[in-house]
């Protein structure tokens, strides 16, 4: 262990003490991505039109972000201004909400995050998946690599994890080792089935060309490839972008691609780069479009699952066990069979793409996956009903003592 890791691993440890002491203000504390999205987004802008007698804060290390969140009068905190306030927030708070690993939001600052050990964590995540994940990677990845490790123990002190349907909850208890799981649907979700509000909206804005098509009386399709652990798909060959391009050019289709979110801070191709292909921002979030989308292209991406709420097709690619990563996709982890979707190939993509366009065959087995996974109706009313209760425990509990 190196010398500066050791310090911050002692100092971490005199702040999870001292939090675990100290008694709790009625605050929920919000952390998401790099940008405004994702689930926790949506059920924060529920919360705080809603809440009034308790203090709901977004919290980040992105300063641009926290600016564009004051422009719009929300409450919210950025951890780089001050550190002994940043600290004071952290320790006093009752609950902290998360949509992807504590790791990513508090950018690895293990004294940060030990400010929140006596807090009540709830863990949103970001999707159903097909994806192995955190504790169930252990037989797959080295405990050794700090870069994994720390985000499986970050992760794991969940208190809460929200799962969408009881045909999921062993899913969830096996990847977070979570002994209480809350249910209910995915606040993000909810903007697919209404208009979005102006709150929605921040951080969703696509370029103009983009805005244009999307208006358009063509048809749409939304290519969204997943975030690969060190081995890409085909969807990442230049081969693969050609001949969907050269499809879509001779049957009028516009193309918007979506770059994954972790790759926000990669150097990125803008707008329309080519006629029918548009490239959205990793920031972009598309969740207030999805309905405008006519199908859905990925490799195993979580937002497939999201998109049968559309009732639009889904195409995956058709990847066979023993050809890409070993713990990756395993759609033995869901519910039912796998009729919901399209599998296509290099070879005969356009060809499934005309079937699911034209001809589609698959509503049914999309329709009962959808009611198996996301039993639940709006999603962000009864969550926070959930957390509220959730926060007055806490906060009792922290002003409870005995006397003898």
């Amino acid at each position: 262990m190196s010398t500066e890791l050791a310090v911050l691993t002692q100092f971490g440890t005199m702040m999870k003490a001292v939090s675990e002491r100290t008694p709790k203000r009625r605050t929920v504390l919000f952390f998401g991505r790099e940008t405004f999205c994702d689930n926790s987004k949506y059920l924060f802008l529920h919360m705080v039109e809603r809440c009034k007698d308790a203090e709901v804060i977004w919290v980040s290390t992105e300063t641009h972000l926290i600016e564009r969140l004051r422009e719009n009068q929300l409450p919210c905190f950025d951890l780089t201004e001050n550190y002994d306030r940043s600290v004071d927030l952290l320790l006093h708070a009752a609950v902290a909400v998360f949509c992807v690993n504590p790791s990513q939001s508090l950018v690895g600052n293990l004294p940060l995050f030990s400010c929140l050990s006596g807090a009540v964590h709830i863990q949103l995540w970001h999707g159903v998946s097909v994806k192995k994940l955190l504790l169930q990677l252990l037989p797959y990845l080295s405990t050794q690599d700090e870069t994994f490790l720390r985000p499986v123990s970050w992760a794991t002190r969940a208190d809460y994890v929200l799962s969408t349907s009881p045909e999921l909850d062993v899913y969830w208890h096996h990847v977070f080792g979570a002994r209480t799981l809350l249910r209910g649907g995915y606040p993000r979700n909810d903007v697919i089935r209404r208009p979005a509000t102006a709150g929605e909206m921040i951080d969703a804005v696509m370029p103009e060309s983009a805005q244009k098509a999307l208006a358009s009386s063509r048809r749409k399709v939304l290519l969204v490839p997943t975030w690969q652990r060190g081995k890409n798909t085909v969807l990442s060959d230049a081969k693969f972008l050609v001949r969907l391009m050269t499809y879509a050019r001779k049957h009028d289709l516009e193309i918007f691609y979506k770059v994954h979110p972790l790759y926000v801070y990669q150097a990125q191709p803008a707008g329309k780069q080519v006629d029918h292909l548009h490239i959205l921002h990793a920031g972009v979030d598309v969740y207030p479009y999805l309905s405008q989308f006519d199908a859905l292209i990925t490799d195993y991406s979580s937002i497939m699952f999201d998109f049968l709420l559309t009732g639009k097709p889904v195409l995956t690619l058709d990847i066979r066990h023993g050809d890409h990563q070993l713990f990756e996709p395993d759609y033995s982890l869901l519910p039912g069979d796998e009729d919901f979707r399209y599998l296509f190939t290099l070879d005969n993509l356009g060809e499934i793409l005309s079937e699911a366009l034209n001809a589609d065959t698959k509503q049914a087995g999309r329709q009962a996956l959808a009611g198996r996974l996301f039993p639940e109706c709006e999603a962000s009313p009864a969550l926070h009903d959930k957390i509220l209760k959730i926060l007055d425990e806490k906060c009792r509990e922290s002003s409870t003592f005995a006397v003898e």
